[in-house]
């Protein structure tokens, strides 16, 4: 009697855990069916994108004119640009020559002050992408002497001599283009062109006692005495009070 009465419990337990499950499988279902319709709804509001054909013959037509209203932007922006430069906000100025090129991937001056950003900042991988760019576009001295710089502040002086080399091809005016010019050499122990340069920057600007002590500093170490001799009377024709000039002297 008490076996019966223990199986017979079994069996209503195993008939209530097969309908708990019945039960929960069949609401499942329906759910499974609620968001398949759902799904199905929200697909056919979504058009299917037009396909293009693999070729399409070309149509020539007339160059449109100039946008208005995007050199009216492209004004607007680079001024908004070089405004934030003199206030030494490059952040902003940054983002503002980066609108420009936006709008004139070629603006030449946006690309100019985007890269002069981009060295004030100390970017100079991306100061470096964008006066390579520039130079492409046009020679220019400015271009190629802010790329040497870029490629210097790089530790890449080989490629920074090259790039004042090709400024002061184009350009021979600027004194402080032979002294960076001097300064790479100098880092290159290349004593020769180093003091060519310095000369050069020496008579550009002949008041600059900074050249003037440099090519002191090279006269001593390549034994070019007179040279010596005629530099530190310069400097004491500069600054008549100036001690390591005097000794130099005698």
């Amino acid at each position: 009697m008490i076996w019966f009465i223990i199986k017979l419990l079994i069996c209503v337990a195993c008939l209530i855990f097969l309908s708990v499950i019945f039960i929960k499988r069949f609401f499942l279902v329906l759910t499974e069916r609620k968001m398949q319709a759902k799904l199905l709804k929200e697909a056919s509001k979504i058009e299917a994108p037009v396909s293009q054909p693999e070729s399409t013959p070309v149509v020539p037509v007339s160059l449109p004119e100039p946008d208005s209203s995007k050199v009216a932007d492209t004004r607007s922006l680079f001024k908004k640009g070089e405004m934030a430069f003199a206030k030494k906000d490059y952040d902003s100025a940054q983002k503002y020559f980066v609108k420009v090129l936006e709008i004139d991937e070629n603006h030449a001056d946006g690309n100019l002050q985007l890269g002069l950003t981009y060295l004030k900042q100390k970017n100079f991988p991306k100061a470096e992408f964008v006066f390579h760019k520039l130079v492409n576009l046009k020679k220019d001295p400015i271009y190629y002497s802010n790329l040497g710089l870029a490629l210097y502040s790089q530790g890449r002086l080989l490629e920074a001599a090259e790039a004042y080399e090709n400024a002061l091809s184009l350009d021979s005016k600027r004194a402080a283009r032979f002294a960076s010019l001097a300064q790479i050499y100098r880092e290159l122990n290349n004593d020769e062109k180093a003091v060519l340069n310095f000369e050069k920057a020496s008579k550009k600007s002949p008041r600059n006692t900074e050249y003037l002590w440099a090519l002191v500093e090279y006269y001593r170490k390549l034994g070019r005495e007179e040279d010596l001799f005629n530099t530190a009377k310069k400097i004491l024709e500069l600054d008549p009070y100036n001690e390591d000039a005097k000794k130099i002297l005698g």
